[in-house]
């Protein structure tokens, strides 16, 4: 009980907190790229490389607020690939949009087989 009073008015004296600093510097990193895509229940849309998408990390990065992103980025969900000028999206008849490079192999896919369909 004494230690711990002690623990307590030294960090209230020293103005520190009782977390570590790996403990607040894992919330701080999780809470800049955390965003709702994380926690849709489908699944889907969970990225492989976003540390938060695991579930080790997001059963923690739960209670943390979500990210503001001010600059969006697009990635087609096909190829992964950043949409940019050299991968321009491309808006199918259906309404979901994709990479360039994507719907030129897909194009290129389906002339393949109607070609071989023809033979």
């Amino acid at each position: 009980m004494l230690i711990q009073q002690f623990r307590y008015d030294n960090y209230r004296l020293h103005q520190l907190g009782n977390n570590s600093v790996f403990t607040i510097t894992l919330q701080a990193g999780l809470s800049a790229i955390k965003t709702p895509q994380c926690y849709k229940e489908d699944g889907s849309s969970k990225n492989p490389d976003c540390p938060v998408c695991s579930k080790s990390l997001n059963k923690l990065a739960q209670p943390l607020p979500m990210a503001h992103c001010a600059n969006s980025r697009l990635v087609c969900k096909i190829s992964g690939d950043v949409m940019n000028e050299n991968n321009p999206p491309m808006m199918l008849p259906n309404g979901y949009v994709y990479g360039y490079n994507v719907s030129v192999g897909v194009n290129d896919l389906l002339k393949a087989k109607t070609a071989v369909v023809r033979i």
